[in-house]
């Protein structure tokens, strides 16, 4: 979106964002097909100045030492830790490295992760159905929207992080009714990303859409769970995405799950439009670079 101010804080943004909005809102504009918007995307993808995201962990110092190399207070520094383990601290260019310097000088660790690192985890492959009963495992993926599904098997020494949240939903009316005060919070959504060591893109399981095979009479979501604790004996487990505030954002779900939503009832041609909002791009935004630090992190450790 071209606008002159930050959706979520109302700052001013500065000119170099707003001329890289205006340039994508009219590359857009200029589309005449979705294969046309790709390319589009990606030619705005190659003007844009290569970034990085700034991410340290809080674990591994005092809240004194990551105050001062910080710049904030000790209390918020035992904020910081409490909250999370790893913080991301800013997504900037990959020429200003102002602050690595004073991480260094405090013993500060932390991941300087390129953005096309992060970039693929935005996107995660659907896992359709989980057999729970196969050794090793097998899941049904699917790759994309168009993407035939496929059978796939993985051993649990493959997954390299967990990450799991509570997904906030709600719907929203263009026009709301006086006559009609309907509660507008929907049920939360579960998602859990598996991110393996051979994958650049996490594995998402929904229990709304994932099924499980075998012998098992429990709920899809007691079966996610019961796969959660069984993976996470080898491989850590992420739950910080519960601190963030939600950033709602116009639901990507199947439209399967919103045609109850959106279709009026008989006689009610007047009904204002549903919109359904969600956090999940917000979470998979987190998942996606908090992995790929997870991966640094391995990766730096073998080294």
């Amino acid at each position: 979106m071209a606008r002159e101010n930050c959706a979520y804080c109302g700052a001013p943004l500065p000119a170099e964002v707003l001329e890289a909005a205006a340039l994508a809102a009219e590359r857009v504009f200029q589309s005449k097909s979705l294969d046309h918007l790709e390319a589009a995307a990606r030619g705005l993808a190659r003007d844009q100045p290569k970034r990085r995201y700034l991410v340290i962990d809080t674990a591994d110092t005092t809240p004194e030492t990551l105050a001062r190399a910080c710049s904030i207070s000790v209390w918020e520094a035992r904020q910081w830790r409490a909250s999370s383990r790893y913080r991301l601290l800013k997504v900037g260019a990959e020429s200003d490295r102002a602050q690595e310097s004073g991480f260094k000088e405090n013993g500060l660790t932390f991941f300087a992760v390129p953005e096309s690192t992060v970039a693929p985890g935005r996107n995660p492959i659907v896992v359709e159905s989980v057999d729970l009963a196969a050794t090793p495992l097998q899941c049904t993926l699917r790759r994309g929207p168009e993407a035939p599904a496929a059978r796939q098997e993985f051993l649990e020494q493959d997954v390299v992080l967990i990450v799991s949240a509570w997904i906030k939903r709600e719907r929203i009316k263009d026009a709301p009714s006086l006559r009609t005060r309907a509660d507008p919070r929907l049920q939360d959504a579960f998602l859990v990303h598996l991110h393996l060591s051979r994958e650049a893109r996490p594995w998402e399981i929904d229990p709304r859409w994932t099924g499980y095979e075998g012998a098992s009479l429990s709920s899809a979501h007691m079966s996610t769970l019961d796969l959660i604790r069984y993976l996470s004996v080898s491989a850590p487990h992420d739950q910080a995405f519960r601190t963030i505030v939600p950033a709602l954002s116009l639901s990507t779900d199947p439209p399967s799950d919103l045609a109850g939503l959106k279709k009026p009832a008989k006689g009610t041609g007047k009904d204002p439009k549903v919109t359904v909002l969600d956090n999940a791009a917000q979470f998979r935004e987190y998942s996606a670079w908090r992995g790929a630090v997870e991966k640094q992190r391995l990766n730096l450790g073998r080294g």
